[in-house]
């Protein structure tokens, strides 16, 4: 462009004019990237489109990084380099821009989301037809459905970049799983896994077997549902660490969902010295079940079973059996329930002039 001195083809006003672009990039490309992010915070269609502060921090990276990236194309076009590297360059460069692209499109998705969601609306209410309680008001199903889909477009979104960065090479996709022989057929088999894994996903969702919030039990795992994939379910257990299990497992194996139970239920013996009168035996169960079916955090409705009996003359006591159910379903509760019952139970026991039974191995011990 300016020739003002040659070298071999080269021209010195061109290296220097490269130079300053490249350079002028490399010191504003944050500046570039941060006022691109500010436009993308304020833009929207009809508030649907939202950028938050976590998609704005991810794609400040790709958006850096397009700048670099576009610098140095200006930067090899204004020097007209050899056809020999430009073969070479351009294809890198393109290349580089073609991931960036969809590098940023990648962490769009979730803003983009709105879309999944005008989709789902319509299409949600049919699938009740027929099915009892599939939905609670749509909201559970449509967002389980508008998450899945969000990680279905992530993965496509990456297999179109991969193809489209393969195309500016010239190679054909097709062709490169073709030759790839046995390889080829364990990206099938994987590719199978993906799939199983994938409509597992959708059977939990559909079934609604359990929902994120969920306390679940398996043959190996117990704890709270923390996020239901694509592919994966990942569960934080009780000492707080983070289990993670194909979906394919999980609809394959059986599953307690202790998120779904409507009450809990409160299971216990008492013991009593086998000196105790029959009378006094009498009156604490009768005390025993007016507590409870007065206690407002018991379940005492029509359905509901509330069993005080005697149910064995074992070797060193006479055993009643307690079996009742709870309103409450949260374990801290249930355990504050029972704690408070166990000490009434006590009183009762007290104000009779009883007392409870030690084992016949407590007896031995203190004996001895």
């Amino acid at each position: 462009m300016f020739k003002l001195w040659e070298w071999k083809g080269f021209y010195l006003g061109d290296f220097i004019l490269a130079a300053l672009i490249f350079i002028g990039v490399l010191l504003f490309h944050k500046f570039f990237a941060k006022l691109l992010l500010k436009q993308l915070e304020n833009f929207s269609i009809k508030d649907e489109i939202v950028f938050d502060e976590e998609t704005l921090a991810k794609l400040e990276s790709p958006f850096k990084f397009f700048f670099i990236v576009l610098g140095f194309y200006l930067a090899v076009l204004i020097l007209n380099l050899p056809a020999n590297i430009g073969k070479i360059l351009i294809p890198i460069i393109r290349s580089l821009l073609v991931f960036n692209l969809f590098w940023s499109i990648y962490y769009s998705i979730k803003p983009l989301s709105f879309i999944i969601k005008k989709l789902i609306i319509p299409t949600a209410p049919k699938l009740n037809y027929g099915i009892k309680s599939l939905l609670v008001d749509g909201a559970e199903l449509k967002e389980g459905i508008k998450n899945l889909l969000i990680k279905g477009a992530k993965i496509i979104i990456v297999l179109i970049g991969f193809t489209a960065i393969l195309n500016e090479w010239g190679i054909s996709i097709i062709a490169l799983l073709a030759s790839l022989g046995v390889a080829g057929a364990a990206l099938a088999l994987a590719a199978k896994d993906i799939l199983s894994n994938l409509f597992s996903s959708l059977s939990i969702i559909f079934d609604k077997s359990f929902k994120p919030g969920d306390w679940i039990i398996t043959s190996d795992i117990e704890g709270i549902v923390e996020e239901i994939g694509s592919r994966n379910t990942k569960i934080r257990t009780f000492n707080n660490a983070i289990v993670i299990l194909p979906n394919t497992i999980l609809t394959h194996s059986p599953v307690t969902n202790l998120g779904e139970v409507t009450n809990r239920h409160i299971k216990m013996r008492i013991g009593l010295k086998y000196n105790t009168r029959r009378e006094q035996i009498t009156r604490i169960l009768q005390n025993i079940k007016n507590y409870l079916q007065n206690h407002p955090e018991i379940e005492t409705g029509s359905s509901a079973t509330i069993l005080v009996h005697l149910v064995e003359f074992n070797d060193s006591s006479i055993d009643i059996l307690l079996y009742y159910f709870t309103k409450t379903t949260h374990w801290h509760s249930l355990l504050r329930i029972r704690e408070e019952n166990m000490l009434e139970f006590m009183k009762i026991i007290e104000n009779e002039g009883a007392h409870f039974a030690f084992s016949t191995k407590e007896r031995i011990q203190n004996n001895s």
